[in-house]
């Protein structure tokens, strides 16, 4: 498997007060295999995310990638581990003063591949996004889509093994969803990479329903296929979900990053967060 979460539970960072945002998960992805988890904002796929790069702790179960548990692992094996692992966050994480092509780049630039080659590389990967035209343009100069679009380029530009994408079409048009999805189509289908998807908009949902992709829900905490929803119509969970109140965060927990559940960090050093 290259990713599997074992009888996950993970608890709301604002503590016991709150319900845990997921229980008693269970999943395996392994070679090629295409997984779209729905769920509304806010009711814990980002933290998932973060459980599986090591970032979260489970309170119960565990998180396994490529065979090893991530909790046991060292901060350095974390990172070579991530180095494997393409992450489009729910934020994006993008570095707004520079370009689409050298936010792209930037995972080559820190694993050392040469420059000509790497811009090669991220050219590829943006012009399958459709942003060949605005590659040189800086990110905070591009719309919403197209900055989605950047991000999903920079989790490719690796060709990594496991690609880990939280609500990647949420801002895109239905060309846009199609560019994204034939990404990761075939970025399993023609390099065996194992992609877990975490969504709720009707393109992505009608495209996987078309690629024959599996899909489950994240309804109240469980991880539950779609057949186990029964007469249920996703939507109708949707709604219901979307309708009980978000909880009220204090200033203090405004200020605390750790109180933000749907929080993924892009792994950046510092040594690249400078450079030009």
């Amino acid at each position: 498997m290259r990713i599997e979460l074992v009888d996950v539970r993970l608890d709301h960072p604002r503590g016991a007060s709150s319900p845990p945002l997921v229980t008693n998960a269970r999943l395996g992805l392994g070679h090629g295999e295409v997984v779209v988890i729905v769920g509304a904002a806010g009711v814990g796929t980002s933290r998932i995310i973060a459980a599986a790069l090591g970032e979260v702790p489970c309170a119960e179960g565990h998180v396994e990638v490529f065979g090893r548990d991530v909790a046991k692992l060292r901060r350095s094996s974390l990172r070579l581990l991530r180095r494997r692992i393409g992450i489009v966050p729910q934020d994006l994480c993008l570095l707004e003063d520079r370009s689409a092509q050298l936010n792209v780049v930037l995972p080559l630039e820190i694993d050392g591949v040469p420059r000509a080659a790497s811009i090669a590389r991220a050219a590829e990967v943006l012009a399958a996004m459709g942003l060949e035209d605005e590659a040189s343009l800086p990110v905070d100069c591009m719309s919403a889509s197209a900055r989605q679009r950047v991000a999903v380029a920079r989790a490719l530009v690796r060709d990594p093994e496991l690609i880990l994408a939280d609500h990647p079409t949420s801002w895109q048009d239905a060309e846009g969803a199609e560019r994204v999805c034939e990404a990761f189509y075939e970025a399993a289908a023609g390099r065996g990479a194992s992609v877990l998807v975490f969504g709720r908009d009707p393109a992505l949902r009608a495209i996987a329903d078309r690629n024959k992709w599996k899909q489950m829900a994240l309804i109240d905490g469980r991880l539950v296929s779609m057949e186990e929803l029964a007469d249920q119509a996703i939507d109708d969970v949707l709604v219901a979900i979307d309708s009980v109140p978000t909880p009220i965060q204090t200033d203090d927990e405004l200020d605390d990053d750790s109180a933000i559940p749907n929080l993924v960090r892009f792994p950046i050093t510092a040594r690249t967060a400078g450079a030009r």
